[in-house]
């Protein structure tokens, strides 16, 4: 446990300030509702945009920008759950914090590798089943977005490989790889300014740095710059920009609130038309569903029900947030084991093999979440024994990357 005195207390116990009734850490900071729905329903458009995109549904041709609202809606979370700890307990708990992520992502990732790696194994050519392999080992090592810019087997639409969509993950570890110690240096500063403020100011600076650094090296229909983790920080550095804003968005006026979370889902829905790899991608373009995304949760705040989150709340988007994870996981993989043993591929695929196809992918990922993620995220023996947590994670790793050199 690390200590840092520059938030204030919360003032209450830590037990009823971290912790929702399901168990689970609350995402907000404090201030803030404990649990937004909203935000759960965002995943759900979020993965809804990404799946359809790569399932070539024409209906959404930027079917790439869910995982730049994916980012924005980490970053919140993430920076949320961190302020509620430092400001409920005055510590950041960097042991507990990546126990969680394992937890969280750690099993699941690795059952799909491992079924990908398996079946494509049993159904494709020798050739195809080591360069599998090979994408297997990255991804579980959540490198894929560095493999993946070196080999360039990249072309969503048609399936070259079932992990490629891990790219998205490799990025997010990389970034909190650093953020807590980020965050712990930021907040040691001596300063007459608060806690919030200069960690505000310190990812100011990461999306000055990063949005610039994507500008200048993304080319089009080019995938380099799309994969890289400094290209990206900015978007989820937008997301905690907007978790330590909650104190001054809760007391905006909620008909500005309501028009700014109505607006923000306008433009994520308008960039599923507009963005294209055929645009310099992220780049400038990125900011159209990340500012979206950030004005859907900012404009939450301070209006529950009559801003976005009146259908952003829904049960049907609640659930798919729940499960978007595993959704995302498996829905790519599916695409490619599926078209491989027919011989095919996604864009060839009629509108009824399309949606079936993507029905199917549903499914699995609600069984997965179901026996898998759910189970080993609440579990109660892991969530008491972190350090047991990351050995068993490392364990699955190392595991997982051996069963690759059988190929």
């Amino acid at each position: 446990m690390t200590e840092t005195n520059n938030l204030p207390s919360g003032g209450s116990p830590a037990s009823q300030e971290l912790l929702l009734p399901t168990g689970l850490e609350s995402g907000t900071p404090l201030g803030d509702r404990p649990f937004r729905p909203d935000v759960e329903g965002l995943r759900a458009v979020a993965v809804f945009v990404v799946v359809l995109g790569h399932a070539g549904v024409t209906q959404l041709v930027g079917g790439l920008i869910g995982v730049d609202v994916f980012f924005v809606i980490s970053g919140f979370v993430i920076t949320g759950l961190l302020l509620r700890q430092m400001e409920s307990t005055g510590r950041i708990d960097f042991l507990g914090f990546y126990a969680r992520r394992a937890r969280r992502l750690v099993p699941a990732a690795l059952l799909v590798i491992v079924v990908s790696l398996v079946i494509t194994g049993l159904i494709a050519p020798h050739a195809t089943a080591v360069m599998t392999a090979s994408d297997s080992r990255w991804s579980a090592l959540f490198l894929a977005n560095v493999h993946f810019s070196l080999v360039n087997r990249t072309a969503y639409g048609i399936a070259l490989s079932p992990l490629v969509h891990y790219w998205s993950l490799a990025v997010e570890e990389q970034y909190y790889l650093v953020y807590p110690a980020f965050v712990l240096i930021i907040l040691s500063i001596r300063s007459r300014w608060s806690g919030r403020t200069k960690l505000a100011l310190g990812l100011l600076l990461v999306v000055a740095a990063s949005l610039s650094a994507s500008v200048l090296t993304s080319r089009p229909e080019e995938l380099v710059g799309y994969y890289t983790t400094y290209n990206r920080a900015w978007e989820l550095a937008l997301g905690g920009l907007v978790a330590l804003g909650t104190s001054v968005t809760r007391r905006i006026p909620k008909w500005i609130g309501a028009l700014v979370s109505w607006a923000g889902l306008a433009a994520i829905a308008l960039s599923t038309q507009v963005i294209s790899f055929k645009l310099a991608y992220p780049g400038y373009a990125a900011l159209l569903p990340t500012m979206g995304a950030a004005a859907v949760i900012a404009g939450g705040t301070s209006v529950p029900r009559r801003g976005a989150e009146a259908v952003l709340a829904l049960s049907p988007f609640r659930w798919i947030g729940r499960w978007s994870y595993s959704w995302y996981l498996w829905h790519f993989a599916l695409f490619f084991l599926v078209t491989t043993a027919f011989h095919t591929n996604v864009v060839r695929l009629s509108n009824l093999g399309r949606w079936s196809l993507i029905a199917f992918s549903l499914v699995v990922a609600a069984a997965s979440y179901f026996l898998v993620e759910n189970p080993i995220r609440r579990s109660p023996r892991l969530a008491t024994s972190p350090r047991a947590t990351i050995a068993g994670a490392v364990v699955l790793i190392a595991s997982c990357v051996l069963l690759t050199f059988v190929y």
